[in-house]
């Protein structure tokens, strides 16, 4: 009985290891098709709207990156740059995820220049390390900061989260 059970137990383990094995390699070999459209408006700087060849408009939220709001400072200028660099363009979007509201969460190309990261080098976004890990953004980040461009030349500029709770609660 125990050798029966030695081999059925080695014979589950062998196929947990092949089954897990294949899972992992099919997982890492499947990439999203890349989303391509048109730009036909800018919300803010980390949001636009995609219209697609099918004619269906897509609302596109860059990945790991936060703007300023509406209202916040530097709002504008964030929204006009992003506006600059892709409005009325083709653009191509590596997808990596959807959030709460159903927006694509992206990284977004213009003639293969990363727009996440225009914003994040030129101190008109955050990089939102709270959902991603990446150390490009990051150190965008800090080169914007130590020269003091745009948000990081206020002294103590709010974080577009912060922001965002501040208003909600003030709107209670």
């Amino acid at each position: 009985m125990k050798k029966i059970l030695s081999i059925l137990f080695l014979l589950l383990s062998t196929a947990l290891i092949v089954y897990t094995a294949y899972t992992r390699e099919g997982e890492s070999d499947i990439q999203p098709e890349p989303l391509k459209g048109k730009v036909i408006s800018v919300a803010d700087g980390d949001t636009f709207t995609l219209l697609t060849d099918n004619n269906e408009q897509v609302k596109i939220r860059l990945y790991a990156i936060d703007a300023p709001e509406r209202g916040q400072d530097f709002g504008t200028k964030s929204r006009e740059f992003l506006n600059d660099l892709c409005y009325g363009k083709m653009v191509t979007i590596e997808k990596k995820n959807t959030d709460q509201y159903g927006r694509i969460l992206g990284v977004a190309f213009v003639n293969g220049v990363n727009l996440n990261e225009e914003m994040v080098r030129n101190g008109l976004a955050w990089y939102y390390s709270y959902y991603a890990n990446d150390p490009k953004l990051e150190a965008w980040e800090q080169s914007a900061r130590r020269q003091k461009l745009n948000i990081w030349s206020m002294k103590n500029p709010v974080h577009p989260h912060e922001f965002r709770k501040d208003k909600k609660n003030k709107d209670k």
